[in-house]
């Protein structure tokens, strides 16, 4: 039987779609993609529904086998397409720090940087709340912050070695850096992101102006 490529549904500036694309290109995963949601629609018709009934990206289609949610794409690629990778260990210890940081990243890092990403990027500049942006900066700080003292600890996120940890809070800290905000240094944060946005999937995917 012939396989054919993996199709993936998702824009170039969806973040979450941006972290399936990264895993690809650092894995040398073949895929084929259509352009969905916001100006390209497609994510709101039946046949996508079907899919995905949430309506969002990305949703793969791996030779008939359909998923939807990035993380749970994520694993499922790096364990199928990754065998002897670290991007998810085998070790059910160390792959639980991997989903540790993954949760962390849907429950706290993006939570706190999406009102800062839209109010910036997605919103007009004469419809701005200036107070909403501050107050939306200062917990943004504090979620890396708590990255910054986890990277006091390892080289990277989840370990010493190179995750889908590292993928998903670097496109989240990509919007943090090129956002026009006052910024605290933190040193640790910084010597990570330098690293982690020498990745292939990075350099191909990730660094887009942010739209």
């Amino acid at each position: 039987m012939i396989m054919k490529k993996i199709h993936i549904w998702g824009r170039l500036n969806s973040i979450n779609a941006q972290k399936v694309f990264w895993l690809c290109e650092d894995l040398n995963i073949e895929f084929d993609r259509t352009n969905a949601g916001l100006e390209f629609g497609v994510n709101k018709t039946p046949t996508y529904l079907e899919m995905n009934p949430n309506g969002l990206v990305p949703v793969i289609d791996d030779n008939g086998f359909v998923l939807w949610e990035s993380h749970s794409i994520l694993r499922y690629l790096a364990k199928n397409y990754g065998a002897g990778n670290s991007y998810y260990p085998s070790s059910s210890a160390e792959s639980a720090k991997v989903d540790q940081w993954l949760d962390w990243a849907n429950t706290m890092a993006w939570p706190a940087m999406r009102p800062l990403f839209f109010g910036w990027i997605r919103t007009k500049p004469e419809n701005r709340n200036a107070l909403e942006l501050e107050n939306a900066r200062v917990p943004m700080t504090a979620i890396f912050r708590i990255l910054n003292e986890q990277l006091k600890k390892s080289t990277w996120v989840a370990g010493e070695t190179f995750t889908l940890a590292d993928i998903t809070l670097a496109l989240i800290a990509y919007r943090w850096f090129n956002l026009p905000i006052e910024r605290e240094e933190f040193e640790h944060l910084d010597a990570w992101f330098k690293n982690a946005t020498q990745k292939p999937g990075f350099l191909k995917y990730g660094n887009s102006p942010l739209t």
